[in-house]
């Protein structure tokens, strides 16, 4: 058991079991209510993966594999926005490592080798829609769905661990790994299949309820920020994003401020600072939309 927040039992971890390998999962990924509490998705999304990164090139670990998501592109709400983040600190801090590595000269291992995998919703996860709907189904209804257009890419829960662990193995560090989440499915559509699936008719037995956007969320989920492109790899369900690369000293003071503005949870000073590392954050359906608004200059 423990925080990935606390450095000091993450030393202790790393010392008692010197991991070869990481798959850093841990994350709160809940967006409206990361959206009510940006200092803790701070806290834990993104000091906690630096915390982890720093223990795996300190520990010797092979290769530091980050679970992140689709909701990083582009982000409309803080979930994403702290993934996004968590994303560049990898990603330069690796950077750094090899900058270091190679000024040194250093002979035998390498530095740990980051790596990023980027997905969308798993079925059947903690959290994820048919759990929920399931529930809603047996208590007789009514199935809620937040918008009649809102849609979502799935995949199995298999499928994902072979892709993070097939792109972990590939990655020869510094990438992102984007995988191929087939077509976008409608929320509703899912929702009247599973109604029929349990014996009852949609709108008859079961009504579907439409409770509205929830703070921060998008009808439509990118796999890709609109400036990226792809490269295929040798598995067809795995492509790596060219994305901009960031100055890890510049990276790092960016991150200091954010870290110290969520410690004190300073609620809006906080997304500030996430809306300055990262530009394309722009708030929907949320309070903080109106950091987004650009001040009118008079002559």
């Amino acid at each position: 058991m423990g925080n990935i927040t606390d450095r000091q039992r993450m030393k202790y971890l790393f010392e008692t079991f010197t991991p070869d390998l990481v798959f850093h999962a841990a994350a709160y990924k809940h967006v409206p209510m990361m959206e009510d509490n940006p200092t803790v998705a701070i806290l834990n999304n993104v000091l906690g993966t630096r915390v982890i990164a720093e223990m795996s090139a300190a520990y010797g670990v092979e290769k530091f594999v980050m679970v992140s998501t689709d909701k990083a592109v582009n982000p409309t709400n803080v979930m994403g926005a702290s993934k996004r983040i968590a994303e560049i600190f990898t990603q330069s801090f690796f950077k750094q490592l090899q900058k270091e590595h190679a000024s040194r000269h250093a002979d035998g291992r390498p530095p740990t080798r980051f790596v990023t995998t980027r997905f969308g919703n798993v079925l059947g996860s903690n959290g994820s829609v048919i759990p929920r709907f399931k529930k809603q189904i047996e208590n007789g209804g009514p199935i809620t769905v937040t918008h009649p257009e809102i849609t979502r890419y799935f995949m199995t829960i298999p499928e994902a661990c072979r892709l993070v662990i097939e792109a972990g193995a590939m990655g020869q560090g510094g990438e992102i790994f984007v995988f191929d989440m087939g077509s976008p499915v409608k929320i509703v559509d899912l929702a009247r299949k599973m109604i029929r699936l349990s014996g009852k008719v949609p709108e008859v037995d079961i009504r579907i309820v439409f409770s509205g956007l929830r703070p921060g969320e998008k009808l439509y989920e990118e796999l890709l920020n609109n400036s990226e492109n792809t490269m295929p790899t040798y598995h067809n369900k795995i492509m790596i994003a060219k994305v901009r690369e960031y100055d890890f000293e510049t990276v790092k003071e960016k991150i200091d401020k954010l870290i110290a503005r969520a410690a004190s949870h300073d609620t809006l000073g906080t997304v500030a600072q996430m809306k300055s590392i990262v530009p394309e954050f722009i708030s929907n359906n949320s309070i903080y939309e109106q950091l987004d608004v650009k001040p009118t200059v008079s002559n």
